[in-house]
């Protein structure tokens, strides 16, 4: 799954490096419906599924416990404004929120991060209530300037989006950018309609860029347009 985040010496040596490579472009061409899912799903690169809509939707970024990354969630409102979720602020601005001004959209934080070789896995979790005001949500995996190298293949970080009724759509990495020094990417992008559409689209940022993303009037994602993350 999609990864990126610290990255120790040790992991350094243990996985030899990839061969530099441009960021994957978006791929072109319609869109796969699935239809509704039922059960687990795990979704290609221009499909889309839909999710039946329930009171809580939940996003779950997992990586290995060895690592450590950073997720935030862009939500652009039907009136066209867009809030931040987020824990950590920008080079310009360093507050931030952990939730949506109406408190749709909760980021929850680490849920799943014990001691190194506790468990294997560390997950951080946004919480979704779909209002009717909420039109798109684009969440944002980032590796921090601090964290070193490591691509996202490399690394595996994954993203499930589960309705809390039995049925999840999980974003693998299969396809994931192998350039170790892209920081950013939307895996996904999760659209608000009678049910909870959700479309693998494995944007990256360009190499280096520590600038965010931003959702444009129309609901598209154009990297590398917004602020620059604060140094962590």
């Amino acid at each position: 799954m999609f990864g990126i985040g610290k990255k120790n010496k040790q992991d350094e040596v243990a996985a030899a490096p990839a061969a530099p490579a441009a960021p994957a472009a978006p791929a072109t061409g319609p869109v796969t419906d699935l239809g509704v899912a039922t059960g687990r799903i795990s979704l290609e690169k221009r499909q889309t599924v839909s999710l039946r809509k329930t009171q809580k939707t939940t996003v779950t970024i997992s990586w290995p416990n060895s690592t450590d990354y950073d997720v935030y969630a862009l939500v652009r409102y039907r009136d066209g404004h867009v809030e931040t979720v987020s824990q950590f602020g920008t080079k310009t601005d360093r507050a931030f929120t952990p939730r949506t001004a109406d408190g749709a959209v909760v980021h929850l934080g680490d849920q799943r991060r014990g001691a190194r070789g506790a468990t294997t896995m560390a997950d951080e979790v946004v919480e979704i209530t779909l209002t009717p005001e909420i039109d798109r949500i684009v969440p944002v995996v980032y590796s921090a300037q601090s964290n070193g190298t490591g691509s996202f293949r490399r690394y595996q970080v994954g993203m499930t989006i589960d309705n809390g009724a039995g049925d999840v759509v999980e974003i693998a990495a299969r396809d994931a950018d192998s350039n170790d020094k892209v920081y950013s990417c939307v895996p996904g992008v999760i659209t608000n309609g009678e049910q909870v559409h959700v479309e693998k689209v494995e944007l990256y940022s360009a190499p280096k860029s520590e600038r965010r993303p931003v959702v444009n009037a129309d609901g598209s994602v154009t990297m590398d347009a917004g602020p620059v993350n604060a140094y962590k």
